[in-house]
């Protein structure tokens, strides 16, 4: 896809998530270093996120950030294979494993992530990519249940499974394998590298890391979490003619 030329989208995660969250990126976002970022819905600052994403144009992208984890409320509150007695999503370990062992219904992903989807076209935000918290998407009993609802939507963009690490370690297999049976049709990046927020320096190492084609970086901006500054720390130090200084284009999910 990319030749020898490298190609960079730098997404922030979580906008909407809280005040915090969606102050800082926009604050990137502003200052020419996140070129892409994704919206949760049902959190304290969705409102101001869709708002800001319909007003913003498109020298930035926004898709959504599908979540099905960690207690938040369904949009859909019909009992399903995802949420708990309360209609609430389990906890990303166990909706991981249910996830792996597919013990997720088919229907109930495509239902919900039409929900979601929704919240977002009402508002008038150009959705051009969907990825998801937790990088649950990227399991193929929910990778594959996803698709024909986005065909509905006209998306034809996903984060793909992680590729790219500072470290290597053993589990890092089930993203090999989730790539191998991730939805051919799906269109997505040559590469993807969610950044390991104990490591502040991740900057520096880039020449170290990036590869010819497109890469996705995965942010998730905000001041008021510690592991939140790991990640932006580096952005709000540097402008993004140092990204280009080391030979790498800045672009967008609508770019690719």
């Amino acid at each position: 896809m990319g030749g020898h030329i490298k190609r960079l989208i730098v997404n922030a995660d979580d906008l909407g998530w809280d005040d915090d969250t969606l102050e800082t990126t926009i604050e990137l976002i502003e200052r020419g270093w996140v070129t892409s970022a994704t919206i949760m819905t049902g959190r304290p600052a969705s409102s101001r996120a869709l708002d800001y994403a319909k007003r913003a144009g498109k020298f930035v992208s926004f898709g959504l950030h599908f979540n099905i984890v960690d207690g938040h409320l369904a949009l859909n509150s019909t009992r399903n294979s995802l949420v708990d007695n309360q209609g609430c999503f389990r906890p990303s370990h166990r909706q991981r494993l249910a996830a792996l062992f597919s013990r997720l219904n088919a229907a109930d992903i495509a239902q919900e992530l039409r929900a979601q989807l929704f919240v977002l076209q009402q508002a008038g935000v150009a959705i051009s990519h969907v990825d998801s918290h937790g990088h649950l998407h990227k399991f193929p009993a929910i990778a594959h249940a996803m698709v024909a609802v986005l065909k509905e939507f006209g998306i034809t963009k996903m984060r793909r499974a992680q590729d790219t690490y500072r470290h290597r370690s053993i589990t890092d297999v089930i993203d090999a394998y989730c790539a191998w049976r991730f939805p051919k049709t799906a269109i997505t990046t040559d590469h993807f590298y969610a950044l390991d927020h104990i490591h502040e320096d991740w900057f520096e190492n880039l020449p170290n890391v990036l590869r010819p084609g497109v890469t996705e970086i995965s942010v998730h901006p905000g001041r008021s979490e510690e592991w939140r500054q790991f990640e932006c720390a580096p952005l709000q130090k540097r402008g993004p003619e140092d990204i280009r200084a080391l030979g790498v284009t800045l672009m967008t999910y609508y770019d690719l």
